[in-house]
């Protein structure tokens, strides 16, 4: 009865000390934060303009003759070649003037000879005392008047030969037509504008700069981008200022030339022109809600995308856009920082990331 008294009281004991013991716990879940990707870019701190693609050099291309307009060889748009014919004169006249100035050049070669051969034969007349000296020095201004319209036949010869090639308009350099300003049949004075070049060797964007920022436009860093395609940035240089305001916009004419600008950039093009400083900072754009300060200076909280644990990295704030602050500082191009609820983080702290597009996170 003893012994089976003590197995009753060893199993009661043993029920009791089983009931007694605590339930595992369950592993608690990490908490969840709303992440972001960062993305470094230089140009939050530049200026944009807006402009048109120019040429530097337009050439109005004239006849150096007046005349009746035969035929204009090229239209608005059509490339041209340094040379290339680009109108032509009614050259009737002109073949007319240059029959002249030769009839008259074989008229000064006949004076002339017969005048050079009287002058030898009165030297000689002179030299045996046969003719006096009066007599010699008359022949002899004779001879020199015939020299003298022989250079002047041979000089207008060369004026009619020229005012004869002068009738075929040709470009001055390679280039587009942008504008014509004459047609076939018409009669035009020398000098007046037949045909407009741009020359394509160089091209220029002109934008108009307000004059608060006009200052050191020189010494910033410049870039254009195309209307039609923003993607690709040209590199520019300040080339001109013009010296004094618009007298309605009060802005100032500014020439960007363009650097390698390629064959997609055509005349007439709307382009951005993106000024900033040469040292200026990549920086990020952030909700201002992601920053968190304690006193020591702002900081963002990064996700280590290995371990998912938290670290905080300081940054510098270069300014605000709505309701963004735009950051530099301990960050690199696409780390994950937290957007909401920084306030309750610690350094350390492991965390479940749920990411949201940029949009959302404003």
């Amino acid at each position: 009865m003893r012994a089976y008294g003590a197995a009753l009281l060893a199993g009661v004991v043993s029920l009791f000390l089983v009931g007694c013991q605590e339930a595992p716990q369950a592993a608690q879940p990490l908490p969840v934060v709303q992440a972001m990707r960062v993305s470094l870019d230089s140009g939050f701190g530049e200026r944009t303009y807006s402009g048109v693609v120019a040429p530097r050099h337009e050439v109005q291309e004239a006849f150096r003759v007046g005349g009746r307009i035969a035929g204009r060889l090229v239209d608005v748009g059509d490339r041209v070649r340094a040379g290339q014919e680009l109108a032509v004169l009614d050259d009737s006249d002109l073949r007319l003037s240059l029959g002249s100035a030769l009839a008259e050049r074989t008229a000064a070669m006949s004076n002339r000879s017969e005048a050079l051969a009287n002058e030898r034969r009165y030297a000689a007349l002179l030299a045996r005392k046969v003719v006096s000296q009066a007599e010699y020095d008359a022949v002899h201004l004779v001879a020199d008047e015939a020299r003298g319209r022989m250079d002047r036949a041979e000089h207008a010869l060369d004026l009619a030969r020229n005012s004869l090639a002068y009738a075929t308009l040709r470009a001055s350099g390679n280039g587009v037509v942008t504008a014509v300003a004459a047609e076939a049949g018409q009669v035009v004075a020398a000098g007046q504008a037949i045909v407009s070049v741009a020359r394509s060797s160089e091209l220029e964007v002109l934008a108009d700069i307000p004059e608060r920022c006009i200052a050191g436009l020189g010494q910033l860093r410049a870039e254009v981008t195309l209307w039609a395609d923003d993607a690709v940035r040209y590199g520019a240089v300040v080339r001109e200022i013009a010296p004094s305001a618009d007298p309605v916009s009060r802005t100032y004419a500014v020439r960007f030339t363009l650097r390698d600008p390629g064959p997609e950039a055509h005349l007439g093009m709307t382009a951005v022109v993106h000024v900033a400083s040469p040292d200026a900072v990549p920086t990020a754009s952030i909700p201002a809600r992601a920053l968190f300060n304690q006193g020591d200076g702002p900081g963002v909280w990064v996700v280590d995308p290995a371990t998912g644990r938290l670290a905080l990295r300081r940054v510098v704030i270069a300014g605000y856009t709505n309701q963004d602050a735009l950051v530099h500082g301990q960050l690199a191009d696409g780390d994950l920082i937290v957007v909401a609820g920084v306030q309750k983080l610690d350094p350390g702290m492991a965390v479940r990331v749920a990411e949201v597009p940029r949009e959302a996170s404003r």
